[in-house]
Order: structure tokens, then C-alpha cells, then sequence
């Protein structure tokens, strides 16, 4: 089985399967709006907070074994969505971290997740037929190309990679792009004694609690109606999860208007693509710098300015991350100009 290296952009956490629960502080964001004339400076005083908790609860199966990953039980996603089975299962892959579960799931919520720790890269993975909700590991390949038993056997092997040193992981996903939009992990280790052949994936494969402040954040107020602000993160030192600020890790860029107010938007933070009235986006391939102009809605138009209805984000995310949570994301209030 090929080990060679490559960068495995894994993006675990996006859509891993779950029962989610959500823990906020409430009330609303206070405090007067940092003042801007549209040139916004982004700033650790306007960026939320987020935590996450991921536990991976896994099961037992039999080392050296063909065998059975079944994900028929499966029918939401982690966000709490629903997940129609022939339709978003396109892809099915098995892969191995050189690192004990409790340390893995430290690292996946850290975003410390390298593809150097994977054992095997690219991970084994299976385009299913339309309909089918099970594989059998040893139809599973590497880039198309078919893989030994005995060769699967070497790295299944419980006396080689015991869970003490090791952790295992089904996974489906929607995409064929490795990694990149998983929809649900099952955990499994190896023990040479048990009967069990089949990794099972269920709604509640992965568990995650998190926590999503936005009452706490100074708003940064912005001149009304003004379609052409820019958001610079060039000076931004540590992102939202605590972590060092990668200033040219950020790939995209999300305004959303809100009928919700920000203490309701903390308890629905994981849907915050879906339940906006209007949703704009932007690629930032280059830069540290957001052109508001360049926001586009589903049907290509053009981001409006800030009003003062309902509450408006904007929010920064690192495409290559293992933790989707924006890294940086911030209210939008419009204020009278010149502002103070």
C-alpha cells in the first residue's frame, strides 16, 4: 500500500455526524459600535468566540478483517440535517492516524491535524453505486487503484497499530474530493479476539458540543447603505478559536442578514448558511483584504450596503482548516458619518 506523503486537506469537523448541543451566554451584543468610515481594520475586540468539544465514541471489529462499513442507519448529518443516502453519500473512505483517540480528537478541535500523522495517504476510499449504504474494506482503493488483502491485513493488523497508539476512522462524505465535505466518522479499533466485522455509522457516530459567543464582541459600525466597504485582517494575531491568526490562511468571506437577533444566532450558530434572508460570498485568493464589492448572493447579485433591520455578520473562513468555525466574525451596525 502506497504511504507517500501529500497534503490531505481533511476539513473533519464540517460535516461530521451528531448529536450537537450549543452553550451561549444570551443577550445581544452590546456596547457602542467601533467607529469605521467603511475601511474596517479587523480587530480581536470585534471577533466572537467559539469552543468546540468532538468525541468519537468507537467500536470494536476483528484485526485483519474484510470488513463491513455500513452507513444504511444514517440519516443526518452532524449539523442536524438531513442526509438522503443516494443522493449526498458519494464517496466512502477508511482512514488511520498515528495518534491515540483521546489525543486525535484534542488535535481535530485544535485544528492541529497533519497530514503527516495519517498512516496511510491518501486515505483507502470507495465511489458507492447509486443506492448503496454498505462496502466491504477490501473493494476499497487508493486513487482508483485497487488494493491486496494482505495489504489491507498489514495495516489492520491490532498487534501493529493497537488503539493505544492508533485510531481508525469510516467515514462517508458528499464530494469526491478526499476529505473535504464528510458527512459522518465511526471510530473503530482493532482486537484480533472479537467477532465483529462491521463498522456501523449512526446518527450519533460523532458527538459535538460547542460554544458560539457573539453577545460579548464590539460591533463595528459602518457608514449605512455603503456597498463598498473593505475588511482588512492584516494585523490580526489570534483567530476566534484561540489559535495563532494565519493572515493568508483565509480562503472565503460570508455577509449574512438576519432576521434573528445575535443571542438567538448563538443558539443556531451551525446553520447560520441556511437560515439567513440573504447570504453573500466572496473567494479571497490572495490578500488580507475583503472587497465588499465582490460579494455575490446565489443569483449574482451584489451585496447592498448594511441597513438596520435585523442583524448582519460578516464572517472569515480558513478553507484548508480541519475546524470550519470562521476564524473571524463580527456584527455590522450602520452608523451616522462621520462617526466617533
Amino acid at each position: 500500500m502506497n504511504t507517500t506523503s501529500r497534503v490531505f486537506a481533511c476539513a473533519l469537523l464540517p460535516l461530521v455526524g451528531v448529536a450537537c448541543s450549543s452553550s451561549s451566554g444570551g443577550g445581544s451584543s452590546g456596547g457602542t459600535p467601533t467607529c469605521t468610515n467603511g475601511m474596517i481594520k479587523a480587530a480581536e475586540a470585534n471577533d466572537y468566540a467559539f469552543s468546540s468539544t468532538i468525541t468519537l465514541p468507537p467500536v470494536t471489529v476483528k484485526s485483519m478483517a474484510n470488513l463491513t462499513i455500513d452507513w444504511s442507519g444514517v440519516t443526518h448529518d452532524f449539523l442536524g440535517h438531513s442526509l438522503t443516502l443516494a443522493t449526498d453519500v458519494n464517496l466512502a473512505l477508511v482512514m488511520i492516524w498515528k495518534e491515540p483517540l483521546a489525543e486525535f480528537q484534542m488535535n481535530l478541535n485544535a485544528d492541529n491535524l497533519l497530514a503527516s500523522d495519517l498512516i496511510v495517504s491518501p486515505p483507502p476510499s470507495l465511489e458507492p453505486t447509486a443506492g448503496k449504504t454498505s462496502a466491504m474494506l477490501y473493494d476499497f482503493g487508493i486513487n482508483g487503484t485497487p488494493v491486496s488483502s494482505s495489504d489491507f491485513n498489514t495495516y489492520f493488523d491490532a498487534s501493529k497499530y493497537p488503539a493505544s497508539g492508533n485510531t481508525f476512522l469510516a467515514a462517508i462524505e458528499t464530494g469526491t474530493n478526499l476529505g473535504t465535505g464528510i458527512r459522518m466518522l465511526q471510530a473503530f479499533q482493532l482486537d484480533a479476539a472479537s467477532s465483529n466485522t462491521t463498522v456501523t455509522l449512526t446518527n450519533s457516530s460523532t458527538k459535538l458540543q460547542y460554544s458560539a459567543n457573539l453577545h460579548s464582541l464590539q460591533p463595528t459600525g459602518v457608514p449605512a447603505s455603503t456597498p463598498g466597504l473593505s475588511l482588512d485582517w492584516g494585523n490580526m494575531k489570534k483567530n476566534a478559536l484561540g489559535a495563532d491568526f494565519i493572515t493568508t490562511n483565509i480562503t472565503s468571506a460570508i455577509v449574512g442578514h438576519y432576521s434573528q437577533t445575535p443571542s438567538q444566532l448563538e443558539s443556531q450558530f451551525l446553520d447560520l448558511q441556511t437560515i439567513a434572508m440573504d447570504l453573500y460570498t466572496a473567494d479571497i485568493p490572495s490578500g488580507t483584504v475583503l472587497d465588499f464589492t465582490t460579494l455575490k448572493d446565489s443569483k449574482g447579485n451584489a451585496f447592498p450596503g448594511v441597513d438596520s433591520t435585523g442583524t448582519w455578520l460578516v464572517a472569515l473562513t480558513c478553507g484548508n482548516c480541519r475546524n470550519p468555525a470562521p476564524w473571524y466574525l463580527t456584527i455590522l451596525e450602520p452608523v451616522a458619518q462621520p462617526c466617533k
